[in-house]
């Protein structure tokens, strides 16, 4: 890759919803993810045939294990066409406390205008404290390619043929 297209800079409109949102900003040049951070919860209920989020009015969320929460991040965006950003989690909050984000990654559409949030699990076995202002997810500028699929009877063969899930992975 040349070094031009890495010093490109694609500037992306944001907008602050709250007072307290933080711009995400990768930490060092070079970096892929920013990381964005809490700026408040929002919990899933299920009640009868009924689905909706209520906005949780605390600093802090104990997620229980194999719960979910939505974390919002405080602002939306105006994201070029030909461009999505994905949401993924943050390797050490995956490694140390279990946590992921449910849908990995969360994609943010180029059209989408609303305010971004994280869906985050714990995947482990303990209870962990979550903190408005606490890092929580990285977002990753994509580039998209617009395609199509063509019907075909043939395919071209590969190496790997018609090995299914793991056929990769001899021992």
């Amino acid at each position: 890759m040349s070094r031009k297209s890495i010093d490109e800079t694609i500037s992306i409109p944001l907008k602050k919803l709250r007072e307290d949102a933080i711009i995400p900003n990768p930490s060092k040049p070079g970096d892929a993810g920013a990381d964005a951070r809490i700026i408040g919860f929002k919990k899933i209920i299920h009640e009868n045939d009924k689905k909706e989020l209520i906005e949780i009015d605390s600093d802090t969320y104990t997620l229980k294990p194999l719960e979910r929460i939505g974390c919002s991040l405080g602002f939306s965006t105006a994201i070029p066409e030909g461009f999505y950003f994905k949401v993924v989690p943050r390797s050490g909050l995956a490694l140390w406390d279990g946590l992921s984000i449910v849908n990995s990654p969360g994609t943010i559409d180029a059209g989408y205008r609303n305010e971004w949030m994280a869906i985050v699990v714990n995947l482990s076995n303990k209870e962990v404290i979550l903190k408005k202002g606490e890092r929580i997810c990285q977002i990753i500028l994509s580039k998209m390619y617009n395609y199509k699929f063509i019907e075909t009877d043939e395919l071209l063969e590969s190496e790997r043929g018609l090995g299914g899930f793991g056929s990769t992975g001899k021992r």
